[in-house]
């Protein structure tokens, strides 16, 4: 895992960062994923148990955009509640819920996911998407993901990989290296944020060995889900 002298970014100020580019994140996130965030996400929400009037926990929820789209529609989420250090991003998120009419179900609080605010056992399922890799230490992260989740709930992590298809992996290699730096840049002046979040995807422990991890931090039945042959994964894990 990279450590933080080596990133244009510390990881414990990269809240800061994702502050100042919060105005454009969520145009950004359509571009640079080419759209495919909305896919993610709505992936992600085919994970959930099968069980209605579930309570759920969404950490570095950010604009609100995967706590939104867990819960719109959907008899299976009774109330959820988003977590995340960057204020500004929150503010955007809340505006999101109340347009959507979902403010008497979603709430969002300022927080660190290395020490939530929540009772052990208080959610019947935990997310975080595209945030588990920002965070500085992974394992403390997962461990209080774990207290906080129900006997028997769900943690779903959805997280940037790589491609096991050599031309493909090649692809999104040059993908992160030139075109995300670039992009970002441009739309939102920020080169070093861009760099920063090519930089951790690179080197965030994907694959086997993120499942690893996650059996050394007590979680049973794990299991990794490739999206888009492998430029994403959906971590199903449970307490």
């Amino acid at each position: 895992m990279e450590t933080e002298k080596n990133l244009v970014l510390s990881k414990s100020d990269s809240w800061k960062m994702f502050n100042s580019i919060a105005g454009r994140y969520d145009f950004l996130n359509r571009l640079l994923s080419l759209g495919q965030d909305i896919r993610w996400r709505n992936a992600l929400k085919k994970f959930l148990a099968d069980s209605d009037n579930q309570t759920i926990l969404d950490l570095a929820t950010g604009t609100a955009d995967v706590l939104i789209t867990l819960a719109k529609g959907n008899p299976k989420v009774h109330r959820g509640y988003g977590v995340d250090p960057a204020v500004k991003m929150l503010e955007i998120g809340r505006e999101k819920i109340k347009r959507q009419r979902l403010d008497d179900r979603l709430m969002l609080q300022q927080g660190d996911a290395q020490a939530l605010p929540f009772l052990d056992g208080t959610f019947d399922c935990v997310t975080i998407s595209f945030g588990i890799r920002n965070i500085p230490d992974l394992r403390l992260a997962l461990l209080e993901m774990y207290r906080v989740t129900k006997k028997g709930g769900r943690v779903l992590i959805l997280e940037f990989s790589k491609p096991e298809n050599p031309l493909l992996k090649a692809g999104h290699w040059l993908y992160l290296q030139t075109f995300v730096p670039l992009v970002g840049f441009m739309f939102s002046g920020n080169f070093k944020a861009y760099t920063y979040l090519n930089q951790t995807i690179q080197t965030f422990p994907y694959g086997d060995r993120f499942c690893k991890i996650l059996k050394q931090m007590g979680f049973v039945n794990i299991e990794p889900h490739p999206l888009m042959g492998g430029a994403a994964t959906i971590y199903v894990a449970q307490k």
